[in-house]
């Protein structure tokens, strides 16, 4: 192969080491390349006014990973800009979206919180749109896995073999077991390399075969002798204890690999045939649970706000993002007084604390308009009053959080306080009386609802 000059040839021997760097997957070039690549796959477009947005060539929809829509017509303009698809007053434009998208993803869409802010890149897999170490293991580990696994997915019978491993007549923990085996999802060297750990893949028990799934529960050496000693060919009892015989073995080959120990073999089969004859023996009866007691089942009482403030508890009764969330709201001062309360019922949210959120703006702009300046709002929701309290944290819904920052300077002290569930009955008693009763009108109140005057009376006591 020639080169027509010098500079030629340099280029060549450039892009001949570049190759090589990126090939080696110690290198720290090769790594960064990489860990670029794994962000660019996590990333999603949070949709606000859609002008830096194209509809058709970036993903702003999410299922199970970030994609764009789906086209209805055969035709499309790739310079096509989602604020193309919302109307005058910067919501969705349902005509235009029925006529672009199919029936399914206009719902999908319209559940999107749309208004006047740009538009930015978000992570995906994290319930507040900020990247974590935790979420980027786990894209990159499935990414990883996804083609490993589609082997043992696509053997014939091997989802039905899955389904059925659900109704095995067992515990929990022995059928999640076996589920992982028939997955292949347990840690033994055959998995391991997959992940890149590079161990040794020689059966460390018998020193014979390569140490998979299989080999471990039917082939080793080991196993065979449990089975043989269970001899589980013959009578139903040893027939059913099969699972536990199973996770005999796996549990006998981690005490011999991690802690160096193994109790007898007869032992252990004894001990497995025993366990599996006590639950058929149980199997069917309903376990008592147990009621929850002491200290850990003693709640916080409501507390009166401060002198010259008012408290407003309130509640988002959501279900699932296919309905109506009920929200409601109680005003109180500082001696236990109600003095508002109101109930409505808002459209379809794509998760609880979207409905939290909108719930909360909605409490401000009441509470704005019933003339209060000093209010402490007060929720159960963990996680809303983060949101609020660290915004920046919280990049998927800054659009709402935006709207509550700006309704906060409407008032001349404004408080968040957590509350626990039970000090926070009956805000959430009222809220679940909308899709309950179908009480799907709004209203607003003086005082307290008199069906719930006894729990407002023990609440506030």
């Amino acid at each position: 192969m020639g080169f027509r000059d010098i500079e030629d040839f340099n280029h060549a021997l450039l892009a001949k080491q570049a190759w090589r760097v990126l090939n080696n997957p110690n290198s720290l070039l090769a790594r960064i390349y990489k860990g670029r690549e794994l962000l660019k796959k996590g990333l999603i477009r949070s949709i606000g006014n859609g002008r830096s947005t194209y509809v058709w060539s970036q993903s702003w929809i999410m299922d199970e990973c970030p994609r764009r829509p789906i086209n209805k017509q055969r035709e499309i303009d790739v310079n096509l800009r989602v604020e193309s698809l919302l109307d005058e007053t910067h919501q969705w434009n349902v005509e235009k979206l029925q006529t672009l998208f199919p029936e399914n993803e206009v719902t999908r869409i319209r559940q999107l919180q749309v208004g006047n802010i740009a538009d930015k890149d978000i992570w995906a897999f994290s319930d507040n749109g900020s990247y974590t170490v935790k979420s980027g293991f786990k894209l990159a580990s499935l990414a990883k896995e996804t083609e490993e696994v589609l082997s043992v997915v696509s053997r014939p019978g091997s989802l039905e073999l899955k389904r059925k491993i659900w109704k095995v007549a067992t515990t929990p923990k022995i059928r999640n077991f076996l589920w992982r085996a028939a997955s292949g999802a347990l840690a033994v060297a055959e998995r391991l390399n997959t992940r890149g750990l590079n161990v040794d893949v020689r059966c460390k028990l018998c020193k014979l075969a390569p140490e998979s799934i299989e080999h471990v529960l039917f082939q080793c050496a080991m196993a065979q002798e449990i089975w043989s000693l269970a001899d589980v060919t013959i009578p139903k009892p040893q027939r059913v204890a099969i699972p536990w015989i199973l996770w005999t073995i796996w549990k006998n080959r981690n005490c011999l690999i991690y802690a160096d120990t193994q109790e007898s073999l007869v032992n252990q089969v004894q001990q497995a045939l025993e366990e599996a004859r006590l639950w058929e023996e149980v199997n069917g009866k309903d376990e008592e649970v147990p009621s929850m007691q002491g200290i850990s089942a003693v709640s916080k009482k409501w507390e009166p706000p401060m002198a010259g403030f008012v408290k407003c508890n309130f509640h988002s009764n959501w279900r699932n993002a296919s309905l109506h969330s009920g929200v409601a709201f109680l005003v109180r001062d500082q001696q236990g007084n109600v003095l508002h309360h109101a109930r409505d019922a808002i459209t379809f949210s794509p998760n609880r604390l979207t409905a939290e959120l909108r719930c909360l703006i909605w409490i401000l702009r009441s509470l704005r308009d019933l003339g209060y300046q000093e209010i402490v709002c007060s929720s159960d929701c963990h996680e809303l009053m983060e949101a609020v309290m660290k915004p920046l944290g919280w990049p998927r819904y800054r659009l709402l959080l935006q709207e509550i920052s700006v309704l906060c300077g409407s008032f001349h002290s404004v408080a968040f306080e957590t509350e626990s569930a039970h000090s926070n009955m009956v805000a959430r008693e009222i809220s679940k009386s909308v899709l309950r009763d179908g009480r799907f009108q709004f209203y607003l109140a003086l005082g307290g609802p008199a069906l719930l005057h006894h729990l407002i009376v023990r609440e506030a006591s």
